[in-house]
């Protein structure tokens, strides 16, 4: 029971994350390389990153809990760097990724970055700064859904690990 429990909450968190991260992607970030004004276009960014940003986390954590329960409750943490734990590996590792960037990279790197163009600082190449971000968006989007796919493939597929 526990396990279904946990598989719930698991799958449901990762729609609304990933879900996020896409609209991000490909709604928000498209939108604020459209605006002409340098500084309105890091403004409106950011309004919405810092507050995706701490949702992001909350389901990265509620995900990586829910995954981790499920792991041992399965015994499938014994097939982690195995061949024939490949998917549940490479999830766990997209999962690691995203734990590195939303606790530690992102809040340092990426707000940074935004900080000094909002303030004028240093002279930047505001679009180009935007079109590398969304380019590293559509990379972990990507990344992002190859898990959701290994996800499947552990949980349900012809390589089903239980």
């Amino acid at each position: 029971m526990l396990f279904y429990l946990m598989h719930i909450i698991h799958i449901i968190t990762v729609i609304l994350w990933i879900g996020g991260l896409a609209f991000v992607t490909m709604i928000v970030l498209p939108m604020a390389i459209s605006t002409p004004d340098a500084l309105q276009k890091v403004l409106m960014f950011q309004r919405v990153e810092h507050r995706f940003a701490k949702i992001a986390r909350a389901y990265n954590l509620i995900t990586g809990i829910s995954g981790f329960i499920m792991v041992f409750l399965m015994g499938w943490h014994k097939l982690l760097f195995t061949r024939a734990g490949i998917p549940l590996t490479f999830m766990t590792m997209v999962w690691v990724f995203w734990f590195v960037m939303l606790f530690g990279l992102e809040p340092i790197i990426i707000r940074k970055m935004l900080d000094n163009m909002a303030k004028g600082g240093a002279k930047m190449d505001i679009d180009g700064v935007f079109r590398k971000l969304n380019k590293m968006h559509y990379f972990m989007v990507a990344i992002s859904m190859a898990a959701v796919i290994a996800g499947v493939l552990t949980a349900h597929g012809p390589v089903a690990l239980y």
